[in-house]
């Protein structure tokens, strides 16, 4: 009875041990190295998830304009440790249960996900993602700024395709960057 009971105890440690490194791996396969925010992948299986449920959520896209100077200014070491200040920033702006990504380069996407989800929402929080991203960054002494392009859809409000949402928000994105320009 000893030995029956130690083994099962062994093997659903070693079941255990198992999950937990497999979910590592998911978790590793998910998010970015450099942010640590959920990466494209990610994304693009929540965006599926959420219209196979018909769950409605707000999509944000952005963009950060002045970036590539700051590259080509101070080096990649700096664009790496301004890419990683926004993400933490960014995260301020939304709750724990709505999600922050980084897609690739200085691209980023959220959703939003429960309340009240209207195009009123979607303006607001607009405003206020720029108002956090778009202060000055002190990095190691050095005043770094860069402003941000965004753009949202709302699903299904907006349409029943994602595919549609995503090219709606992307669309917003690129009418707000051309607004920015004009401005500066």
């Amino acid at each position: 009875k000893m030995d029956l009971r130690f083994v099962l105890a062994e093997q659903e440690e070693a079941f255990h041990r198992e999950s937990t490194e497999r979910q590592k791996m998911e978790d590793l396969a998910n998010t970015d190295g450099l942010t640590g925010l959920s990466n494209e992948r990610f994304f693009n299986a929540t965006l599926q998830k959420k219209e196979k449920a018909g769950e409605p959520f707000a999509l944000f896209y952005l963009d950060l304009d002045r970036f590539k100077p700051v590259n080509d200014t101070y080096g990649h070491d700096m664009g790496d440790r301004l890419l990683k200040a926004v993400s933490r920033r960014l995260c301020k702006c939304i709750r724990k249960t709505d999600y922050a990504f980084r897609i690739g380069g200085d691209e980023f996407s959220l959703i939003i996900e429960e309340g009240n989800i209207n195009d009123e929402f979607c303006e607001m929080m607009v405003r206020r993602i720029k108002r956090v991203i778009d202060r000055p960054f002190n990095i190691e002494g050095r005043l770094l700024s860069v402003d941000t392009s965004c753009g949202y859809a709302i699903y299904p409000e907006h349409s029943q395709k994602i595919d549609e949402i995503r090219i709606m928000a992307d669309h917003r994105m690129y009418e707000d960057k051309t607004q920015n320009r004009k401005k500066g």
